[in-house]
């Protein structure tokens, strides 16, 4: 790796919503350009575009890069896994480094940023089939990057995924306490996915094999499919 790239700017990804995006960070992390969707949108055929606009604007190859962070979700299982393939290829390709950054992370840090009596943030996102993933975050040293995690990412049936906010459909949905923040369904500011991987990049990243989207449960393809299996008797005796 170049003394470059060592201190360079961050390429940051993330595919695992339906609002796709891509940010660029300098080298003292100042914001370089960005690119977002303004609505949801399916797919992710303008993620590669926007990274090589970005890089271009600034006249940028991938190997002046101190790193690469991707989003790993959960989320869109789909999405996950070409943000991912698409910032492995770009680290292996210029001989960069490269950071997972979970996704919920990012979000987690947008609001601690845009409120500092927020202690704890609790991100609940829909995992289809009556369930949710639930991560709780409390508050880190946010300028340095991530917030620390306090639960983690797991999946819970919708019931339990928030059983101290979720009381009845008329319920306030706000927590009683207002340190706590909850996000329903949020999409993450790019920025925030650089920032949170760039302290990792810099102390050497994660490597490339080992950084994969993060799957709480199997596809909803795959639970189809064996649901119909079942169904049909298909591969019994």
């Amino acid at each position: 790796m170049s003394a470059a790239s060592a201190g360079g700017p961050v390429l940051a990804l993330d595919a695992s919503t339906l609002r796709p995006c891509v940010a660029l960070l300098g080298p003292d992390g100042q914001p370089w350009g960005a690119w977002q969707p303004e609505r949801p949108e399916p797919g992710t055929a303008r993620l590669a575009p926007a990274v090589a606009e970005l890089l271009a604007a600034r006249g940028l190859r991938a190997g002046d890069l101190a790193g690469v962070a991707v989003g790993v979700g959960p989320g869109s299982y789909t999405g996950a896994r070409a943000a991912v393939a698409l910032a492995r290829a770009l680290a292996l390709a210029a001989g960069t480094r490269l950071a997972g950054v979970v996704t919920s992370a990012a979000c987690a840090r947008a609001a601690f940023r845009a409120n500092p009596d927020t202690r704890l943030v609790i991100v609940l996102l829909d995992a289809r089939r009556g369930e949710a993933y639930r991560s709780d975050w409390e508050r880190g040293d946010v300028a340095a990057g991530a917030p620390a995690a306090l639960v983690g990412a797991i999946g819970l049936p919708l019931e339990r995924a928030a059983p101290r906010l979720v009381a009845g459909a008329d319920a306030d949905p706000r927590p009683a306490d207002s340190s706590i923040s909850v996000l329903r369904e949020p999409f993450p500011d790019p920025y925030d996915v650089a920032a949170v991987g760039r302290p990792r990049l810099l102390l050497g990243g994660d490597p490339p094999e080992g950084v994969r989207p993060l799957y709480l449960k199997r596809s909803h393809a795959e639970i189809v499919f064996d649901e119909r299996v079942g169904t049909q008797g298909l591969g019994r005796d």
